[in-house]
């Protein structure tokens, strides 16, 4: 990819820049002088390349970089499914910039730098093993397509994401972006939301993939964190800023409407990591924010079937929420039977439904015909433990390499990056939590994170190794530093 570094390129004197400055280096015959040198780390080579203009290769990654954008948004706006209901005509969009996105991450070397990271290759095996377990399957004739559709829509973001994110400015472009679509989708709830039957907010009349309550709760709970992302980047104008408060507001409230009791669960759990990892000030902020939700949200819901429906993780009686418990922990018991009787494949990819409702009806009763309600064990029971293992392993190792980027970040005062990771990690914090109460094992969010998470870690790596992307603390977010320290390089 670009010109070709050879090894004397790749080293630089320590000293180089002493002396005088305006001095001209002169030619002599005599050897040059043996001074310290420092060898240029495979990060700064591997950035030195990346940078080279001239390279065909180069191109094709910025396009396809901006094409893997534009997926993302249209993504995380569901905007396609909010066309086809309100224009009743398919725009093919995701049709348009997938794959360009996907051609140039094959091309450019996307799907090697992808899995150099630990979070790739454990997200690789998770893969491979669902693909291992495909003639397994109780029914590979509904696995099958199942199984086309993930590795094409979802799956492949993993590379399109971690393998086009070169630089720290593309990360921070993506984390804009995803940001832009959270205002975006939670600009439209008001408009697109309505009060089901039960009483629970959902957009089950505009979108498939979040117009399930508890669906649209976990969408809001991925997204707003990078909203908050916005709020905190100091490119953007105060007031702008300060405004972005209230989607953010707006979207903590929506998820309280939704009456999802594991949105509740998520949101409460979000709170603990602020405690926990934040800053001070950013402590401070949840504590007063936690109180005036305390206090707001049983007036704003008052009379409401969404507030009886949440109050039953308190002891409240609910009559729905009773009966939609029962069901959970059902299908949650059915779902451990079936990975102890089938741990090594499952039951196959997409079949815990059919094969529970068919199991039913053999054994003389009504079967609940439902997917899991939970991501772990719609995963063991579906493809077997040793695809849980990869699956754990892949969010483990993605998480873990985000918060020690983080913590440097926040130690060393690189406030960007520090804020950026924050806002990761919350997002996952509560996205994660929610989805123990669903089966979404399979959709497109994780693949995004994973490769957001390999991309952050890199650039954030590189960027601080060479001293960029520093801001001196603003706002009382980061403690005051003397001095930078680098990252050690692994």
């Amino acid at each position: 990819m670009g010109r070709m570094l050879n090894s004397e390129s790749l080293q630089q004197p320590v000293n180089s820049r002493a002396g005088n400055s305006g001095a001209k280096l002169q030619k002599s015959s005599s050897p040059p002088l043996k001074q310290p040198l420092r060898p240029m780390t495979p990060a700064d080579a591997a950035d030195q390349v990346i940078r080279d203009d001239t390279g065909p290769v180069n191109v094709l990654q910025r396009l396809g970089f901006v094409f893997g954008l534009a997926t993302i948004v249209v993504k995380f706006t569901v905007l396609p499914e909010l066309l086809a209901t309100y224009l009743h005509v398919n725009t093919y969009l995701l049709w348009i910039v997938s794959p360009p996105a996907l051609f140039a991450a094959f091309f450019t070397g996307g799907i090697g730098k992808t899995l150099k990271s630990k979070a790739g290759r454990w997200f690789l095996w998770f893969f491979i093993w669902m693909t291992i377990s495909l003639p397994f399957s109780s029914w590979v004739g509904g696995s099958v397509p199942e199984y086309r559709v993930y590795a094409q829509n979802s799956y492949a973001l993993l590379f399109v994401v971690g393998g086009l994110t070169l630089t720290w400015k593309e990360v921070r472009t993506t984390f804009v972006w995803m940001g832009l679509a959270g205002v975006f989708i939670t600009g439209a709830a008001p408009f697109l939301a309505l009060e089901g039957s039960d009483g629970r907010l959902q957009m089950s009349s505009a979108s498939s993939t979040i117009g399930n309550e508890n669906d649209l709760a976990s969408h809001l709970l991925f997204v707003i964190p990078f909203v908050l992302y916005l709020a905190l980047d100091q490119r953007f104008n105060r007031v702008l800023r300060a405004f972005l408060a209230v989607p953010i507001a707006f979207g903590v409230f929506v998820i309280f409407a939704t009456a999802s009791r594991g949105g509740l669960v998520s949101l409460f759990v979000c709170f603990l990591f602020v405690l926990f990892r934040g800053s001070a000030r950013q402590r401070m902020a949840a504590l007063v924010v936690g109180g005036i939700l305390v206090m707001a949200i049983p007036i704003l819901l008052s009379g409401t079937n969404a507030l009886s429906r949440l109050g039953s993780l308190f002891g409240g009686q609910n009559e729905e929420a009773k009966e939609s418990g029962d069901s959970r922990d059902y299908l949650l018991r059915q779902s451990i039977v079936y990975t102890i009787k089938h741990p090594i494949f499952g039951i196959g990819l997409f079949q815990f439904p059919n094969y529970e409702g068919g199991m039913s009806v053999r054994a003389g009763v009504t079967g609940n015909w439902h997917e899991t309600h939970n991501s772990i064990t719609q995963v063991s029971s579906e493809l077997g433990v040793p695809a849980l293992i990869f699956f754990l392993g892949a969010i483990g190792t993605a998480m873990t390499s985000v918060n020690r980027i983080y913590g440097h970040a926040r130690r060393s005062g690189y406030t960007e990056i520090a804020n950026a990771s924050f806002c990761y990690l919350l997002s996952m914090a509560g996205y994660l939590t929610s989805i123990i109460f669903l089966s979404n094992a399979y959709r497109y969010y994780l693949p995004v994170a994973i490769g957001l998470a390999i991309a952050l870690n890199v650039c954030a790596q590189r960027e601080m190794s060479r001293g960029g992307g520093v801001k001196r603390p603003t706002m009382g977010w980061m403690p005051p530093i003397a001095t930078r320290r680098l990252l050690p390089q692994s």
